[in-house]
């Protein structure tokens, strides 16, 4: 019974990220994926955290879903090996959002 319990809970975010698509709005991940559990602002741009503790043999399990202009652009992963979700919370890289336009200057 532990065990099956484990294995769902494995799953949960890459399944409900599953049912996520390119172009979907704010609300339908809201709807899927509940609030998020961290959420970073910049300009156009929204980087909502998700986490799952114990994922996989004591890592969390994390997922960025990239917003733009209150549109789905894409979703990162990636692990953590923290006591927690919290503490293993990434600040995200605005350069890694998908579609995203860096300008690089030449320092003088």
């Amino acid at each position: 019974m532990i065990t099956c319990t484990l294995l769902i809970a494995c799953g949960t975010l890459d399944s409900k990220t599953m049912l996520l698509n390119v172009g979907d709005s704010k609300e339908q991940v809201i709807k899927i994926m509940g609030t998020p559990d961290d959420r970073q602002v910049k300009g156009a741009y929204e980087a909502w955290q998700y986490c799952v503790s114990g994922a996989s043999f004591g890592s969390n399990d994390h997922k960025i879903i990239w917003i733009q202009s209150g549109l789905v652009t894409g979703i990162n992963s990636y692990k953590s090996h923290s006591a927690g979700c919290t503490s293993g919370m990434r600040e995200v890289r605005w350069e890694s959002a998908p579609n995203a336009v860096i300008e690089v200057r030449p320092r003088y």
